[in-house]
């Protein structure tokens, strides 16, 4: 028996290797490193395999004598499986999140909302479990276990020990249980690798994600656990209701229509007075209040740029922007203008307002000097876009858009302050103070609460929240690909450290020497410059471009009122019509409807995983539901697309 079980062994690696060699060549490389290591005494093994008597593999560790399994291993991997159940109530990811919707809310979800919610009993057993993730290898005895009784479509299998990873090749034939399902696997990765892992079997299947199922090995050691579920709130469907979306994606045209200044972000402003002097671009983080005085100190020998979101720090200190940048495009948002006690130190302040932002903004600036900029839509598209994750990482690259050669960040920290745990400076509308702890595991997280950890601007590591790691990665992105060698900037702010950016303290900074400014002289040309690099009219190639996004939607409705008159017999058969419908509709490659694709991509990973969870409960007349289903969910799809296609009508 012995015999046989070591010559399988050898098998099982030898195929696995060719397995990963075929089908997963970064972990073969990581894997054939690791053998190069060992056979050149780069590497000293830690572990070694061993057969029992009682015909189980086992490992040892060499330096402590311990072994990785305190019974069978083939009797755990048993035990494991029998752990491994149906409901909806353990050891899962609930991976959605549940909006509260009315009956008359604008894109006609709420009905299939409220039916789905009316028959799907959620104390039901799942069907079938499409999508399941083991956090630990050990020598995989339980993975193999667990896919004879589950069977799952898709496996996510993490393990951070990478020599560990490479004993379980003897035992565990991964080649034989990818015949019938799809193998994911995050192997001895870094955090970011992790993060890129996990968002990949999110977006894979995705609307299998509406419960993940998982087992947790006792001895994993690892903070993908807790990594995985933060990647599951930032999921973008649950950030953003997609009607949200729809209706701020609407909004630039009505600027458009009312002839207002677009600003053209594709412009060269290499001879601005942007790229002559200092600029500080001032968001809310904790810094900018702790260091106010650098600014007042500094405001006639820079150019200040500034979030909205400052200003009542910046009235309060009677300091006067040159430029304010808005983005956000929820009513909230302008409380931070309509609180300030007065506008009057603003009357030389150009503002830049995305085109998403509210109409009740637009009218209590009007008669100030306003530029909007897109961010999300393309219908000024010879004008460009604007991209990032938040107002302090749009300022930035639009910073760097218009030329900014010496950039000084300051408030934009995107992170907590590390000892109160704030989140915004004390004067800012959302202030919120949390409880600093990066490292525990929630049941329940959120969004804009939810702590990690992150590179720090003046420490090792800082706390920061899920949201604000959006903003990071974006304003990463922006200093990575978009940044160009003679742009200087500098962060200021004590929070998290930015790429290509320079570390630089405040104390630090109070030895450079600047010479006073013509704040006046410099507000006229950069008026002037605006002006004449901005747009207020739709030229021939943007009216192409509607009536081309027109055809595109009603493309989509012809299509839509075909689908939504097939019958079906089986659950199955519609359920493979949505997915179809993905990639008919928000997979097109034309960037001219990207805006369409979006809306239409987040509103069907939102609806996609009830539906599909709701076909996938166990003693559930499934046949009795598909007409129902397929109605309310063709009538939302409609909706959105008229709702679109009327707005374009408008212009």
């Amino acid at each position: 028996m012995q015999t046989q079980l070591k010559e399988q062994a050898v098998r099982y690696f030898q195929n696995n290797i060719r397995y990963f060699e075929t089908t997963h060549p970064k972990l073969f490389a990581k894997l054939v490193a690791l053998e190069n290591a060992i056979d050149q005494n780069h590497y000293t093994p830690k572990y070694e395999i061993i057969l029992e008597e009682d015909d189980y593999f086992d490992v040892v560790d060499l330096q402590s004598g311990t072994k990785l399994y305190t019974q069978n291993s083939f009797d755990y991997a048993k035990q494991v499986a029998a752990s491994v159940d149906f409901t909806r109530t353990a050891n899962l990811y609930k991976t959605f999140h549940e909006y509260p919707l009315d009956l008359d809310d604008t894109q006609n979800i709420s009905p299939l909302m409220h039916y789905i919610k009316k028959y799907n009993n959620e104390g039901k057993d799942l069907y079938q479990i499409h999508k399941f993730i083991f956090f630990g290898v050990g020598l995989g005895t339980h993975i193999r276990s667990v896919h004879e009784k589950i069977a799952a479509q898709n496996y996510l299998i993490i393990e951070n020990d990478l020599e560990l990873f490479r004993l379980s090749l003897f035992v565990t034939p991964y080649y034989l249980i990818a015949l019938r399902s799809e193998l994911s696997f995050a192997v001895f990765e870094s955090k970011e690798e992790f993060e890129s892992s996990a968002q990949k079997f999110l977006n894979h299947n995705f609307y299998y994600n509406h419960y993940i199922k998982y087992f947790e090995m006792l001895n994993f050691q690892g903070s993908q656990v807790r990594d995985f579920h933060l990647k599951v709130i930032s999921q973008s469907q649950n950030i953003f209701f997609y009607g949200a979306i729809l209706e701020q994606y609407l909004r630039p045209l009505n600027y458009i229509r009312d002839k207002y200044p677009f600003l053209n972000l594709l412009e060269s402003y290499t001879d601005s007075p942007l790229s002559k002097h200092p600029v500080f671009l001032l968001a809310a983080g904790p810094s900018l209040a702790k260091n106010i005085t650098l600014v007042q100190q500094n405001q006639h020998k820079t150019i200040i740029i500034a979030v909205s979101s400052t200003l009542q720090t910046l009235y309060k200190y009677n300091i006067k922007p040159d430029i304010v940048v808005h983005m956000d495009g929820f009513e909230p948002g302008v409380k931070h203008f309509t609180q300030l006690p007065s506008t009057d130190f603003l009357q030389e302040s150009i503002f830049f307002l995305s085109a998403r932002s509210p109409a009740s903004l637009v009218s209590f600036l009007h008669g100030k000097s306003l530029f909007f900029y897109e961010n999300g839509t393309f219908y000024k598209k010879s004008m460009g876009n604007l991209s990032a994750a938040c107002v302090g990482s749009t300022t930035y690259l639009l910073s760097l858009a218009l030329g900014v050669k010496e950039m000084y960040l300051l408030g934009l920290d995107l992170a907590l302050d590390q000892k109160t745990g704030a989140t915004h400076a004390h004067l800012h509308e959302f202030n919120n103070n949390l409880t600093l702890d990066a490292t525990q595991h929630e049941d329940v997280m959120e969004f804009k609460t939810s702590q990690t950890e992150v590179e720090g601007n003046f420490s090792d590591t800082a706390i920061t929240t899920i949201e604000y790691k959006l903003s990071i990665d974006s304003i990463n992105a922006s200093s990575i690909s978009f940044k160009k060698e003679d742009q200087k900037v500098y962060n200021l702010s004590s929070g998290a450290k930015f790429a290509n950016v320079i570390p630089l303290h405040p104390q630090d900074f109070t030895k450079k020497q600047f010479q006073p400014l013509d704040k006046a002289d410099i507000a006229s040309q950069l008026l002037e410059l605006f002006q004449q690099s901005s747009s207020s009219e739709l030229n021939n190639e943007e009216l192409k471009l509607i009536w081309k996004k027109k055809q595109h939607l009603l493309h989509l409705l012809h299509t839509t009122k075909t689908y939504q008159n097939i019958h079906f017999q089986h659950s199955e058969a519609f359920l493979q019509l949505l997915i179809q419908i993905v990639e008919d509709f928000s997979q097109n490659q034309d960037e001219d409807f990207y805006d369409i694709s979006l809306v239409l991509q987040e509103f069907f990973k939102y609806s996609y995983t009830y539906i599909f969870d709701f076909f996938n409960s166990k003693d559930l007349d499934t046949q009795h539901h598909i007409q129902s289903i397929q109605k309310h969910f063709f009538y939302a799809l409609h909706q959105i697309l008229m709702r679109y296609l009327d707005a374009l009508e408008e212009i």
